[in-house]
Parts: structure tokens; C-alpha cells; sequence
């Protein structure tokens, strides 16, 4: 009997063995000193599973171009006419382009710029005067309100005439001058002092008389 148990006992070891022996390989621990690779079914999903590795790249868009347009200013020369020692004398004077008859008196009417000023001159033109003016078939018709130039002196009053006339006489298209205070025509005097009649023009040579020799 102690026969019977003790092969018993040898037998269910022997299994036992064995079965060890099939777990250690199925894991695949080295054996005699070999690395067993196990089957990929037979691997846990974990170890399986593919890992997809994205790389994203990312691409610059198209370079904005800026354009810078530079815009340049045009001036024309204007021949504007000033006081010098009681004769009226020629200035010239850059102004942007196109210098029209409106921009023209603008500009006279609002003084000396610093050269005229470092070259003596000076304006028998009131401070403040403004007129609206209006060129047709040649005639520049000058429209202010009173008093206009009627508060000044006589010589004054003939060289204020003359700058209008010989700045504005200087442009394309003008040939004649006309004045109207309050909506009406009036007298203005020459150059040598007489008045004209109402409503009657004058041009660049009434004023000869008062231009500087030097001109």
C-alpha cells in the first residue's frame, strides 16, 4: 500500500512538472538560455496594438504683400504781386497743383509768405478780406460785401486793385477783372488814379504804371 501511494504521489508530481514547464514556456521565459517569442494571438491586446503617431506640419500661408503707394504732391509756380515802397512787384510762389483762379486768391488774399516777408514786401490788402470768384470767356468776376477796400487810403486802394488784377491777369484763361460788392458792379480806381466806369472792366496794363521797374 505505501507502494501504491508512493507512486501516486511521484505521479502527480511528474504532472505537476510538466504542467510548470508548459506554463514557462507558453510566457515565453528563456529556456536553456534562449528567448522564446510568443505567438502575437497569444499576446495580451495591450502589447498588440498598433500605436498610430501623427506629425502635423504646419504650412504658412501665402505672404500678404502690402503695397505702400506713395502719392506725390504737384505744385505749380504762381506769380503772386506785393508792395514794394508804394509799386507792386512780382513774387512767385509754389502752391499745389492745379492752382485754380479760387486757390489763387485764397492765397493772395492771406498774405506774405516768409520769403516775400525777408524780401521787404508787404500787402496793401486788408486782413480778413475774402471774395468768391467765377471766370467766364475770360473775365474773372471778383465778388465780395462791403466794405471791401473802401476803408483805405487812396494810394492803398489803387495798390490793393493792382495786386487783384495783375496776380489774377497772370493766370490761363483770365484776361479781365470785374469787382461786385453786394451785387453790384462797381468803380474801381487805375493804376494813375482815375476811376472806371460801373461794370467796366480793367486788365494787366492798367496797372502798368504801379509796376517796379524791376518786374
Amino acid at each position: 500500500m505505501n507502494r501504491i501511494w508512493l507512486r501516486s504521489v511521484r505521479h502527480a508530481t511528474l504532472v505537476s512538472v510538466v504542467i510548470f514547464n508548459f506554463v514557462l514556456v507558453g510566457c515565453g521565459l528563456p529556456e536553456e538560455g534562449r528567448f522564446v517569442a510568443l505567438p502575437a494571438s497569444e499576446l495580451p491586446d495591450a502589447l498588440t496594438a498598433t500605436t498610430s503617431t501623427s506629425t502635423t506640419t504646419s504650412v504658412p500661408s501665402e505672404t500678404e504683400s502690402t503695397t505702400t503707394t506713395v502719392t506725390e504732391v504737384l505744385y505749380d509756380s504762381v506769380e503772386f504781386y506785393f508792395v514794394s515802397a508804394n509799386r507792386v512787384v512780382r513774387s512767385e510762389r509754389r502752391i499745389v497743383s492745379p492752382a485754380t483762379p479760387t486757390q489763387v486768391l485764397d492765397t493772395l488774399f492771406a498774405g506774405l509768405d516768409s520769403n516775400a516777408q525777408t524780401a521787404g514786401l508787404r500787402s496793401a490788402l486788408p486782413r480778413g478780406l475774402t471774395a468768391t470768384i467765377e471766370v467766364r470767356r475770360g473775365v474773372a468776376r471778383v465778388v465780395s460785401t462791403a466794405p471791401f477796400l473802401s476803408e483805405l487810403e487812396p494810394l492803398d486802394q489803387r495798390l490793393a486793385i493792382a495786386q487783384i488784377v495783375l496776380t489774377l491777369t497772370r493766370r490761363p484763361g483770365i484776361g479781365q477783372v470785374l469787382f461786385v460788392v453786394d451785387d453790384v458792379e462797381i468803380q474801381v480806381p487805375r493804376g494813375a488814379g482815375d476811376l472806371t466806369a460801373k461794370g467796366a472792366t480793367v486788365t494787366y496794363d492798367d496797372y502798368l504804371s504801379v509796376l517796379s521797374n524791376r518786374d
